[in-house]
């Protein structure tokens, strides 16, 4: 199965645990990034806005096709309880060409189930797995067992 890691991170915290999860699964990877000049402190409050009001900026032109592949696990930070808007603009440009969807988001302890939620309105589709990671906790042992689930329900399609 061709599996493809696509994710957002604006802190770094969501690269860590995309190729954390790429890397245990053999997948590639695909990193979202906004097409918007950079804005300092100002872009946090852009950023939380977009996401609030659901926009969806210009991100650069993604490199791998998701058709390609079998499986496409989507990842994001949460922003104010939703999708990350460079990524909400992503999965618009290519919902209908995901064969099977995940979803794993990053976050400081509430928010994964509204973002799993519009990930799936946003796809049109029901993830075979899910996963939310606690920021403060990326490294712990605590993450572990739930990311060894989430690998497991992965290897079950």
């Amino acid at each position: 199965m061709r599996v493809l890691v696509v994710f957002f991170a604006n802190s770094g915290h969501t690269r860590y645990v995309a190729s954390e999860i790429a890397r245990r699964c053999g997948a590639e990877m695909e990193e979202i990034l906004d097409a918007r000049p950079h804005a300092g402190a100002c872009e946090a409050l852009r950023y939380i806005r977009d996401s609030l009001i659901g926009a969806t900026p210009p991100i650069e032109a993604a490199l791998k096709d998701p058709a390609d592949f079998d499986l496409v696990i989507l990842g994001t930070p949460v922003w104010a309880w939703r999708v990350a808007s460079p990524m909400r603009s992503y999965v618009r440009h290519n919902a209908q060409r995901f064969k099977q969807v995940a979803f794993f988001c990053t976050e400081g302890g509430v928010g994964d189930q509204l973002v799993f939620t519009e990930f799936g309105h946003l796809c049109g589709r029901t993830p075979i797995a899910t996963y939310q990671v606690i920021e403060p906790y990326l490294s712990e042992p605590i993450q572990q067992a739930p990311l060894l689930e989430f690998m497991a329900r992965l290897k079950t399609t």
